[in-house]
């Protein structure tokens, strides 16, 4: 299999989990999301004749797009303001903005805060596993710990979690 053949096939394998990983990870905007996406591959494109075949693709991918995420937060530059509507008053704007949102981004908003209480592992393992269905095998070769390791940190967390709700 040629290198475009193999790429394509570890695009289409990867690219949703990559999305929902970065979409939860920016704040559900799907905007930022796609293109946020979109250069992740765009460097795993690059890197792709580099790629170790000993380690598995989704810890490479993975490992990426977290490395991207970070560059991204301390890239991030103060935005402009939005927009104001025909009456020029911000304050309808968030309101209707408010109302036509509110219900259906509810348990998106109920689940980022609940994750927010976890620490940074504990937040990873929890995303990997039960929002993206990584195993923990994956997980484990993704972070570079034990597959041990992973049950109980994932354990802790949910145990954390239940505690709070």
């Amino acid at each position: 299999m040629n290198k475009k053949a193999e790429f394509e096939k570890f695009y289409s394998t990867h690219v949703d989990k990559v999305y929902r990983f970065v979409y939860f990870r920016i704040g559900a905007d799907k905007m930022l999301a796609q293109d946020l996406v979109s250069e992740i591959f765009i460097k795993a494109l690059e890197h792709f004749v580099d790629y170790d075949e000993k380690k598995s693709h989704s810890a490479w991918i993975f490992t990426i797009a977290r490395n991207h995420l970070a560059n991204h937060w301390r890239d991030k530059k103060p935005t402009s303001p939005l927009p104001e509507d025909e009456n020029n008053s911000n304050e309808d704007f968030w309101l209707k903005s408010a109302i036509n949102s509110g219900k259906k981004d509810m348990a998106k908003h109920q689940i980022r805060e609940l994750l927010e209480k976890l620490d940074e592992n504990s937040r990873e393992i929890v995303t990997f596993h039960y929002l993206l269905g990584y195993s923990y095998a994956e997980i484990a070769d993704m972070k570079d710990m034990s597959e041990t390791a992973i049950k109980v940190a994932a354990h802790r967390a949910l145990k954390k979690l239940s505690e709070i709700v």
